[in-house]
């Protein structure tokens, strides 16, 4: 292979897809764990049990304090989420017609609905 041979732009381009759809999906289920505590607030609120020290209980999703990311864990997610997509969109510009016919589509960045996660 020559010194100048053009990179597999595609191959870096799914590997770019494929980590951000990692990070995506994890903001999906953080997401999730809000919705689900947001719901079990507003809809049976005397079922909820957040003792400090203690497994808090909302029926469905059970976690640890463990479980609930800091502002500044989200706040992180959110800067690795949008460095992603960057990349993703650059390896994008790079492939030819033909290679963006052969890769996997761009994904939708974010909801389409905006009342609800992508989850």
């Amino acid at each position: 292979m020559s010194a100048l041979a053009k990179p597999n732009y595609v191959a870096v381009y799914e590997n770019a897809l494929q980590s951000f759809n990692e990070i995506e999906d994890f903001m999906g289920e953080v997401a999730e764990m809000f919705t689900h505590l947001a719901d079990a607030l507003t809809s049976t609120p005397d079922k909820i049990d957040l003792a400090p020290g203690d497994t808090p209980d909302l029926e469905i999703l059970s976690m640890t304090d463990h479980d609930w990311p800091s502002f500044a864990r989200l706040a992180s997610l959110l800067k690795q989420w949008r460095a992603a997509r960057d990349t993703l969109l650059s390896v994008w510009a790079l492939l030819s017609e033909n290679e963006r016919n052969s890769a996997s589509p761009l994904p939708p960045f974010g909801a389409q609905d905006a009342t609800r996660p992508l989850v």
